[in-house]
């Protein structure tokens, strides 16, 4: 193996591999992630769902964010670890040891590898010639580049997924299905409570959706509980403004505009999503009846034409991925922690 220049030339391609994901994945601010980060993530989220989906466990999805993080570091690390070692695998002379120039084995080329990376600097080998001197400085400066960035990737994980779910939380609090967030800003029916609400939430929307494109990651940091779950705030949000928007018959023109604009957002939000982590259902969700819809103040269309409404808007097949993509069930976006719900259709 010492001395192989396919093995060189192996290494090269490791080590450019992971230093393209690693800025593809941290610094664009454009993209999906790098390829190696995407085939890793989604390809652990889909085993782990598939798990969840068989026997619910909320709990064990909660926990995937910060060890899919950490396993994606790791790999960044162990990957880099393995290209340069291939790489001083490549000549005889491009580690030897210090003390009597003898050519060192694998093993010590592995150490080796993992001090320079690491930026140690033990000395007790070195470069056999002046030809194997500057890969070492490379070596030493991919190490401090992937552990600094690293760092900073997980402070910014940190907080994009608290500024998360403390949106879903601002949404939960209006309402724990889309009927109680209705009934509970319904100022009959004008909405002004849900508009005045509606202004801060557009700008969290937009800013979210640019942190998931960022930080595709932070798509799999599952919350334990629904009234922290994105995915079920966005959709009972969405639903809530599509109802208000097309059943209330007091909103005045400006009002109207606002909810047209904050549904849009949320749409946006969804082509984000769309793009890259969640391709749209080829089904219909169930809309279930919504005779206390109906009855709200204000409202003059019938359950059936909300439930028709809702049916024919193209974006619910996107928000009935996103739902499931998250761990949920479509269900919990009409239901209430504590059990309320709206009539389904039978």
């Amino acid at each position: 193996m010492i001395g192989s220049t396919i093995i060189g030339v192996v290494g090269i391609l490791l080590i450019l591999l992971i230093v393209y994901d690693a800025i593809r994945t941290t610094l664009s601010v454009s993209s999906s992630g790098g390829p190696l980060t995407n085939r890793l993530v989604s390809g652990m989220w889909f085993v782990l769902l598939a798990i969840h989906q068989r026997r619910k466990s909320h709990s064990m999805l909660s926990s995937v964010g910060p060890w899919m993080t950490m396993t994606l570091l790791l790999t960044w690390f162990l990957v880099a670890w393995l290209g340069w070692f291939f790489l001083f695998c490549s000549s005889p002379q491009a580690v030897v040891l210090s003390s009597s120039n003898a050519a060192a084995g694998l093993v010590e080329r592995a150490y080796y590898t993992g001090y320079t990376l690491t930026t140690l600097g033990y000395g007790d080998f070195v470069a056999g010639n002046d030809s194997w001197r500057l890969p070492p400085i490379l070596a030493a400066a991919n190490g401090f580049f992937l552990f600094t960035i690293s760092i900073t990737y997980i402070l910014n994980i940190i907080t994009n997924v608290i500024e998360k779910r403390q949106t879903s939380l601002t949404i939960s609090a209006l309402g724990e299905n889309p009927q109680q967030i209705l009934d509970s800003t319904n100022d009959s029916g004008k909405y002004a409570t849900l508009l005045s609400q509606l202004q801060p939430l557009q700008q969290s929307i937009s800013t979210l959706g640019q942190q998931h494109l960022a930080y595709p990651i932070l798509h799999y940091y599952h919350s334990e509980t629904s009234s922290k779950a994105l995915s079920l705030a966005i959709a009972k949000l969405y639903q809530a403004i599509a109802i208000a928007y097309f059943a209330s018959s007091r909103l005045d023109t400006a009002s109207r505009e606002q909810l047209l604009i904050a549904r849009k957002t949320i749409e946006q939000f969804l082509d984000t999503l769309g793009g890259n982590f969640i391709h749209p259902s080829r089904h219909t969700p169930d809309i279930p009846v919504l005779i206390e819809y109906a009855e709200l103040p204000g409202f003059e269309k019938s359950s059936t034409e909300i439930q028709n409404y809702l049916a024919s808007l193209p974006y619910q097949k996107i928000l009935l991925a996103y739902v499931h993509k998250d761990g949920w069930q479509w269900q919990e976006v009409w239901h209430s922690e504590e059990g309320q719900s709206t009539n389904t259709r039978s």
